[in-house]
């Protein structure tokens, strides 16, 4: 695993007897932690590093994230210039960046199904479209919390109309196993955000911004230095890079854990969605409400991503083993009694 950031950061800590520079705690809180050093860091090493992750998200361009997908979301709407149309579930990011921008954000209501919002389709979209002709960009949400996924038949409808952009914040790992899981909007929608650190080994509030449209990249960029900090942790940037090449690396391991979690599934009532790694328990067949449900296991050391009326969802990622996926199962078996 080549992981060019860290090889820097190292390189430096070794060589660097006395720190005369910010951050204040010298490398006593972490030794990684370090700021730019003239002539010697961070210089090309970023780009490269980014660069690399882009061919495995699938994208033309990866632009690393220290500010989490709010601010890539930000980011694009800023960019498009314009207004956006938006799904009514759209995570409160895109509102803020519709306020921020002082554009539109007309939003298209979400159909339910068994008490869950449903993805944009492509004719909700169409519609929208029709309805709003001064929207500069299409948001979608792709996968959503619980594991749905928008169809890319989206992109058609859209394409010479407005930019397409996805929240694809929960699906950091789809671009990793093409044959396991819905086909990433990284690549092929103009903007997507996809939270490393939801799905992947990363540290928390560490993303990715795959960009594939030339026309919006430096838009892009500079929007990016408008909302970012100048002063980036080279310990999170660092930290992304690692979580793609991890993955890329370990990628295999899916296979184990999709079929643990399909025997999880006999035992267990988890809707089906687009997402295996997704694990949505519909309290309400075990008799239960989803916070009952929540904190029943929450007593037992067992500690869901979150809850709501009448599901519990639970977030797997390649750092679960097989073993711990089995006690998951147990520990539903027991509070269901």
């Amino acid at each position: 695993m080549k992981l060019i950031i860290k090889q820097k950061i190292d390189e430096y800590t070794k060589s660097a007897k006395q720190r005369f520079h910010t951050p204040g705690h010298k490398g006593e809180l972490c030794i990684s932690d370090i700021t730019e050093i003239d002539d010697t860091f961070p210089g090309s090493v970023i780009d490269e590093a980014q660069n690399n992750t882009a061919r495995l998200l699938g994208s033309k361009y990866c632009r690393y994230l220290v500010g989490g997908s709010s601010m890539g979301i930000k980011a694009a709407v800023l960019a498009a210039g314009g207004d956006i149309l938006v799904a009514a579930n759209s995570h409160r990011a895109l509102f803020e960046a519709a306020r921020l921008t002082g554009v539109n954000a007309f939003t298209v209501q979400n159909e339910v199904k068994d008490d869950l919002a449903m993805p944009l389709t492509a004719m909700q979209v169409e519609e929208g479209l029709k309805a709003h002709p001064s929207v500069k960009a299409v948001y979608i949400t792709s996968p959503d919390y619980y594991g749905f996924a928008a169809s890319g038949e989206i992109a058609e409808v859209v394409k010479n109309r407005a930019y397409l952009f996805c929240d694809g914040a929960h699906g950091a790992h789809f671009p990793f196993r093409q044959d396991l899981f819905p086909k990433s909007f990284s690549m092929f929608a103009d903007v997507v955000n996809l939270s490393a650190h939801k799905t992947l080994p990363a540290y928390t509030q560490s993303a990715y911004l795959a960009v594939n449209n030339d026309e919006l990249i430096d838009r892009i960029d500079d929007a990016l230095k408008l909302l970012g900090t100048t002063s980036p942790s080279y310990v999170l940037l660092s930290g992304l890079e690692y979580a793609a090449e991890y993955t890329k690396e370990f990628a295999c391991r899916y296979d184990e854990l999709k079929n643990r979690i399909a025997q999880l599934k006999k035992s267990a009532p988890i809707i089906a969605n687009d997402d295996f790694t997704r694990v949505v328990v519909d309290a309400k067949r075990m008799g239960l409400s989803g916070k009952e449900l929540y904190f029943r296991l929450k007593s037992r050391g067992i500690v869901a991503e979150k809850f709501d009326d009448r599901y519990v969802v639970f977030i797997v990622t390649l750092i679960d083993t097989p073993q711990k996926i089995d006690l998951l199962k147990e520990e539903l078996c027991a509070v269901s009694l």
